[in-house]
């Protein structure tokens, strides 16, 4: 069986994944859409992606986009050196497992993999900073029968690409304004 080539996009980066059955946008926010999720106080991932044997959460920030202003970069690593954009980043593992647990979607592995624009310095950093909030995750309660995360892990673009050939990321070169 041959599986679908599926695109998805956010603002102007672009993931192809040659060998998944399925994936979407999570983060639709006009009703009309297909995947739109109906509860807008939840936070949630801006990908899901499902392989043969896992499913993938996906998120992405892009800080070297075209039209991004100082202000915004600035508010941007704020986040990141406070410990709020890891905060920020489990949440969204959080509300979008409970989303697709309640939609019984969860029926894989998961893992959550991230897609920072960031120097390679502060990729382990940032997923050391993610991994410790769920602490709770590599604890196994006596009755569970599976764990609710594989892994987490934070990649810029060129890891990405480095340890996900299969799945590369390209940039679009989108105006900003378009």
């Amino acid at each position: 069986m041959k599986l679908p080539e599926i695109k998805l996009i956010e603002r102007d980066l672009q993931i192809h994944f040659t060998d998944a059955i399925d994936g979407f946008v999570f983060d639709q926010m006009k009703q009309q859409l297909p995947n739109y999720h109906g509860i807008s106080e939840m936070s949630r991932v801006d990908f899901v992606v499902e392989l043969d044997t896992a499913i993938l959460f996906i998120e992405l920030k892009d800080t070297d986009r075209d039209g991004i202003d100082a202000a915004s970069l600035e508010k941007f690593y704020e986040k990141l050196d406070s410990g709020k954009l890891s905060s920020t980043f489990a949440s969204k593992f959080i509300n979008t497992f409970l989303y697709r647990w309640s939609e019984e979607k969860i029926n894989k592995p998961i893992h959550y993999l991230s897609l920072v624009t960031l120097e390679e310095g502060l990729l382990a950093e940032l997923t050391d900073s993610i991994t410790k909030k769920f602490m709770f995750l590599d604890k196994k309660g006596p009755r569970w029968k599976r764990r609710p995360l594989e892994n987490c892990q934070v990649f810029n673009i060129e890891s990405w690409n480095e340890n996900f050939p299969k799945w590369p990321v390209t940039r679009l070169n989108i105006p900003a304004n378009a």
